[in-house]
């Protein structure tokens, strides 16, 4: 429901969502009718992690959808009811995507007479989005019986600063788990007397909640959430995250140090999940299997962990290759020779929705993918990069889970 495109969501597909169980929460919420203060419940999805509102389905006591779907009366101007709620109540205003979605009450009847109409609003990457006069701004919570609270006047302050709080919030973040890293690695070259500090190349990735502000969860739920979750692939010996969890100022640590090779993953509390990956050491090629590898892994583990965590807003993506000057592209079927990189850093950037459908996390993948092969001055085709993502276990079929811990 959350994934799928919004003209494609069916009557069938919304009954199939209300059958798996899911209940109100922070993300979701049923209303039977239109209701009176629809602005209070959009308004508060934007200014939290963003949700979906479902007005003409009932609700149970515990927060469940009731089945079958009772709907809405089907009239012209439902779609356009919504919007201009939003532009005339919520300041300032926002377009949430709408789909009004017809059935008939009566398989007899000739023409479809109720609807479910299925609002869908995203996390606002600007400041709050007050109601009541532009006096009221509201935020989600999990509570089934009072889902809203009134934000506080810190509430208020962080919004009207949100973009450079969380900016500066995630360069804190970043430093220490860098830091940790570094410090791992010093670690990892001792303990295996290797003479440098610093591995000759690696992968760098990260993702991060894009406004990051309160801590996802404790420390000991970080843990325990993030074990569960852990992924293999089909290269032998790798999964994700590496090696053996261990506590950690802030978050939990990820190890290996009886492996010569660098693979430090740290997941922080407040949802950056860190990686770095170190090339092998006798070859002057990157991997582009290895970079699939990674980039499918860390995507999809971050949707998993954000959503086991209760966030299901925006996050940041970047995947960067660290000294690679001089080096040339090494991959799965690719038999050109490309010129030695020229460059000692590639930076990739994206942005996603927890929510986003699997076809999204895809091509997203693909296309940084391409963008490595780009900057190592070959232009591939897509077959080629399906056979990167197939080998490194992360196949054409979406389902990036290979295998769960």
């Amino acid at each position: 429901m959350f994934g799928i495109p919004i003209d494609s969501l069916t009557l069938e597909s919304i009954e199939e969502f209300l059958k798996s169980g899911v209940r109100e929460g922070v993300a979701l919420d049923f209303k039977e009718d239109f209701p009176a203060k629809l602005a209070k419940t959009i308004s508060s999805f934007a200014n939290t992690y963003g949700g979906i509102v479902l007005v003409g389905v009932e609700e149970t006591s515990t927060g469940a959808g009731v089945l079958p779907i009772k709907g809405v009366s089907l009239k012209s101007g439902l779609r356009e009811q919504v919007i201009q709620t939003c532009l005339d109540a919520i300041y300032p205003p926002l377009i949430p995507e709408v789909r009004v979605v017809p059935f008939k009450s009566n398989p007899s009847l000739g023409e479809d007479d109720r609807a479910v109409v299925v609002i869908r609003v995203e996390e606002s990457e600007i400041g709050s989005h007050a109601i009541d006069q532009r006096t009221t701004v509201y935020l989600r919570v999990d509570n089934v019986s009072d889902p809203f609270r009134k934000a506080t006047v810190e509430d208020l302050e962080w919004f009207a600063q949100k973009r450079s709080k969380s900016l500066a919030e995630k360069m804190r973040i970043l430093d220490l788990v860098r830091r940790h890293a570094q410090q791992y690695l010093i670690m990892l070259r001792h303990r295996n007397q290797m003479s440098t500090s610093d591995p000759s190349g690696r992968f760098v990735c990260w993702t991060v909640p894009t406004f990051p502000r309160l801590p996802l969860a404790d420390t000991k739920r970080i843990l325990e959430v993030g074990k569960q979750l852990a992924l293999k692939t089909y290269l032998p010996g790798i999964g994700f995250p590496f090696g053996t969890p261990t506590p950690v100022a802030e978050g939990v640590l990820w190890h290996d140090l009886w492996n010569r090779n660098l693979r430090y993953t740290e997941v922080q509390q407040q949802g950056m999940i860190y990686s770095e990956f170190g090339f092998w050491s006798e070859s002057n090629a990157v991997s582009c299997v290895a970079a699939a590898m990674l980039i499918g892994a860390a995507l999809k583990y971050a949707m998993q962990l954000y959503e086991a965590l209760g966030y299901f807003g925006l996050f940041d993506f970047e995947f960067r290759l660290m000294g690679v000057k001089d080096r040339i592209v090494e991959a799965k079927y690719v038999h050109d020779t490309p010129y030695p990189m020229i460059d000692d850093v590639v930076e990739l950037h994206s942005r996603q929705r927890v929510t986003a459908n699997p076809e999204e996390l895809r091509e997203q993948a693909f296309q940084m993918l391409r963008q490595i092969y780009w900057a190592f001055g070959l232009d591939v085709s897509p077959k080629r990069l399906e056979e990167d993502f197939t080998f490194a276990g992360l196949g054409n079929d979406c389902d990036w889970v290979i295998e769960q811990n």
